[in-house]
């Protein structure tokens, strides 16, 4: 569901590289204004995935979406810092330039940091194309600047000119309420291939797709997915309607118990997320996922990272 395009998005190695920016420094760097999720305004453009978190409301999911091969107490340190953060993620083919950046707001050592970097082998002091400086590791891939508020990390200068992302209009509106939302650059492929590998012969026409999560209300397990799909026709988008509740009637008919532990197959993932017919809203779809723990989002996480290639 959630491309990873949200699996090379790798939440894990994205606030996971912010640990080190916490023994790292640069240069004062702020926000142009001072809305929540201003972080967004800092992205470049051409990404496949954005994404945005609240780390303090959503730092149950953050705890199982990371931390992969790093000291979950060194991770933990990081978020601790953190209040919220925006990401973005390119395709493999920007192996030879940009493959990510985040932005984070929250409240960091930078003068302890730079302390510490300066005695640092493995990290490099560089000096941006914008007279800008930030420090490099060429054994990570990491290119870093920290400010006591702003931390930017990169594979690259994180200074670097670039065109910045400007999010889908209705995206502000779609996020509010939810601890973690995103979306995704030409979608249609990775959805349906997603659909694909579950045995569902439904081609979804996607124009936009936001995902989000949301703690949710009065339900047996905390939280909640939620995906809005964008058609190009209110015609298309009740058609899907139609085809989603024929699809589902044949999911749920087989009978798919629970993902077992530490495991979920597609049949699993489908029975998921067939569970609620959509809502439809004009040329718009919202699909919803109620009452799921922070394991099985993982899971859902690294299956759509899987199949929807």
């Amino acid at each position: 569901m959630i491309a990873m395009t949200v699996g090379k998005l790798r939440i894990a190695v994205f606030f996971i590289c912010l640990f080190f920016v916490s023994c790292a420094t640069a240069p004062k760097v702020s926000f142009p204004a001072e809305e929540d999720g201003d972080e967004l305004s800092l992205l470049p453009a051409g990404a496949n995935v954005y994404l945005w978190a609240d780390t303090v409301r959503g730092r149950p999911l953050l705890d199982v979406l990371s931390f992969e091969g790093r000291s979950g107490k060194d991770a933990e340190q990081i978020l601790d810092r953190t209040k919220s953060a925006a990401v973005a993620a390119f395709s493999d083919g920007e192996a030879q330039g940009r493959r990510f950046f985040v932005a984070a707001s929250g409240d960091y050592p930078s003068f302890r940091a730079n302390f510490s970097f300066v005695f640092s082998r493995g990290w490099k002091k560089q000096k941006s194309s914008s007279g800008n400086s930030y420090w490099y590791s060429k054994d990570e891939g990491l290119a870093l600047a920290l400010g006591s508020n702003l931390a930017l990390v990169s594979n690259v200068d994180p200074f670097e000119n670039f065109r910045v992302e400007i999010p889908p209009d209705t995206f502000s509106g779609f996020r509010r309420g939810l601890v973690m939302a995103g979306w995704m650059n030409d979608p249609s492929d990775s959805l349906n291939g997603f659909l694909d590998s579950m045995g569902i012969p439904l081609q979804i026409p996607a124009e936009e797709f936001f995902f989000g999560a949301a703690k949710a209300a009065a339900a047996a397990k905390p939280w909640e997915l939620v995906f809005r799909i964008k058609t190009p026709t209110a015609t298309q988008a009740r058609s899907l309607v139609s085809l989603f509740t024929i699809a589902r009637h044949f999911v749920l008919m087989g009978g798919q118990e629970g993902p077992a532990e530490g495991a979920l197959s597609p049949q699993e993932a489908a029975a998921l997320l067939f569970s609620n017919v959509p809502e439809q809203d004009e040329e718009y779809l919202t699909i919803r996922i109620d009452s799921l723990d922070e394991d099985t989002i993982a899971l859902l996480f690294n299956l759509f990272s899987l199949y929807s290639n």
